[in-house]
């Protein structure tokens, strides 16, 4: 049975393939030295101190426009979305230069992706695809997303539809019927492209170069601090260009990631009746602290309204925030409460930013 949905809003795109649209995406798209740090793909976002009553920490804030055009950090991915369909463009450039694709461009369908959002996505999406002239998104949203959200969403370079996630848990496939995308892609659930490691890579890289012996971050559909600890252990490895501090310092990194105890936080951007295909679990997390790529004190914390409260007030005076992006402050004042925190140490608290 098929999952009940509303369309909301379907915008005009080509359904084929032409020869203009692949010169258009092939030409357009910037290309970047691969993770060159002297040619960086991104403008590092700044490091602000603040006082909390726990001594003081550095909130690196991703709510900076000169480095996120929409003020968070899902622009971040919105342009890995981007370089995806430039890589296209350019690989039926080489198949055509190879003799492989001839004339028939128009048997190709253009490729279409699926998100499910609580907004912020939307917007970030919605924008750097409006830029490149690449297909609107096609987002899913909860049924119980708050109306004023839905009319900002309605404004933007996208297709929307809206269903109960609540319900079940729903497959890629019934994902994208839900969307009418039966023969695109659905990034939420996609790995084989390896987006979430690409998702925030500067940022991450950004981040560890300050130092911290703590890093605290929202903790959503888990993909940001995912991405760090896949690069934790990646640089034990393999070492990344862009990372400037020793190896043996990076894993003594803790990464600590904050969601809500409450499934009707004010940090609504953090709780969702459906959370798909987190990108780790407990169980990775564990793996990785008994290998020696993560410090002890990495892991997913739960944490209370109160605290978001508090650091949302906290946080608004210094950058532009939401509850949702303050959670990672939330959680290092608790954790300050529970005499948890070192104010020998330096603890870099993420402001994912504010948008819808």
């Amino acid at each position: 049975m098929g999952l009940e949905r509303t369309i909301v809003q379907e915008l005009p795109y080509p359904r084929r393939m032409d020869w203009n649209l692949v010169e258009s995406w092939a030409d357009g798209i910037p290309v970047y030295s691969e993770n060159d740090p002297e040619y960086p793909e991104w403008k590092a976002t700044p490091i602000i101190p603040i006082e909390t009553p726990f001594g003081t920490a550095y909130v690196k804030n991703e709510s900076n426009r000169l480095s996120n055009p929409t003020g968070t950090i899902k622009d971040r991915p919105a342009w890995e979305m981007a370089c995806l369909y430039r890589d296209f463009a350019r690989n039926l450039w080489l198949q055509r230069g190879a003799g492989t694709l001839g004339q028939n461009i128009e048997s190709i369908e253009v490729p279409r992706l699926t998100y499910v959002t609580a907004g912020n996505v939307g917007l970030a999406f919605a924008n750097r695809l409006k830029q490149h002239g690449l297909p609107p998104m096609k987002l899913l949203v909860n049924a119980s997303i708050p109306l004023d959200r839905l009319n900002m969403l309605k404004g933007l370079h996208a297709d929307i539809y809206m269903a109960d996630l609540s319900a079940r848990e729903l497959s890629p496939e019934e994902i994208k019927a839900s969307t009418n995308n039966p023969n695109g892609v659905d990034i939420t659930s996609v790995r084989s492209l390896e987006l979430v490691p690409l998702f925030y890579d500067w940022h991450v890289h950004e981040a560890f170069n300050e130092n911290p012996d703590e890093i605290f971050t929202p903790a959503g559909s888990l993909a940001l601090m995912g991405c760090y600890l896949f690069h934790q252990q990646r640089n034990a490895r393999i070492a990344d260009p862009r990372l400037k501090i020793p190896i043996n310092e990076l894993s003594n990194i803790s990464v600590l990631g904050a969601t809500p105890y409450s499934r009707h936080s004010i940090a609504d951007k953090l709780t969702s009746d459906y959370l798909p295909f987190a990108p780790i679990n407990d169980t990775d997390v564990s793996a990785l602290k008994t290998f020696g790529f993560t410090r002890q004190d990495t892991g997913i914390y739960r944490v209370r309204e109160d605290y978001i409260r508090d650091a949302h007030s906290i946080l608004s005076q210094y950058v532009a925030c939401e509850p949702s992006s303050a959670a990672g402050l939330a959680l290092f004042l608790q954790r300050g409460d529970e005499g948890k925190i070192d104010p020998g140490k330096k603890h870099l608290i993420i402001n994912t930013g504010r948008g819808i």
